[in-house]
């Protein structure tokens, strides 16, 4: 959605649970909707600095993923986030610092993830938290200088089938499933 033009996706999110009690698609979508959204399957990415990704992950959770989790209904709009891919890079922390850097097959933590992890909790502020697992993956990247992109079909792959499997699974106690 953010690619395509609506750049306060949040605000419109939050916006929507205090009137409406759930998402619509909005305005900016590839599809018709033939009704609410069901699942919202969210992730922040890697392209934003560390202290934009931190205020938006804490909007995402405090303005859309807890008011959603709060709503009793069980037709409310389920949340579902996957934590940020990790980065590959040569440096301490794996993160990009600066071109001509070489990719590494492992690294130790992924910082973003880490955060995630921190601050989203399944039950509280999503329904799902599903983790990319992908510290010992890095020789699957591109490469050539791009250690954050994937090679396709692959990685992106895998998370898309924890995605799929988990939409079956009971989310709680009085509802069946998410769709």
């Amino acid at each position: 959605f953010i690619h395509v033009g609506e750049r306060n996706i949040l605000n419109r999110f939050a916006r929507e649970i205090e009137t409406i009690g759930s998402l619509t698609f909005g305005e900016k979508t590839a599809l018709p909707p033939s009704g609410p959204m069901d699942v919202l399957v969210y992730n922040i990415g890697i392209h934003s600095t560390s202290d934009r990704f931190e205020g938006t992950l804490r909007k995402f959770a405090q303005k859309v993923g807890r008011p959603l989790m709060e709503t009793k209904s069980c037709n409310r709009t389920r949340v579902v986030y996957f934590t940020t891919p990790t980065q590959h890079f040569n440096t301490s922390n794996g993160q990009y610092k600066n071109h001509g850097t070489q990719c590494v097959k492992k690294v130790d933590a992924n910082p973003r993830r880490d955060l995630e992890k921190r601050i989203l909790t399944a039950g509280t502020n999503v329904d799902i938290l599903i983790d990319y697992d992908d510290l010992n993956l890095g020789q699957l990247h591109i490469g050539l200088g791009d250690c954050s992109h994937y090679c396709m079909p692959g990685v992106p792959d895998v998370v898309a089938a924890k995605i799929f499997l988990k939409s079956f699974e009971k989310i709680d106690n009085n509802c069946s499933g998410i769709g």
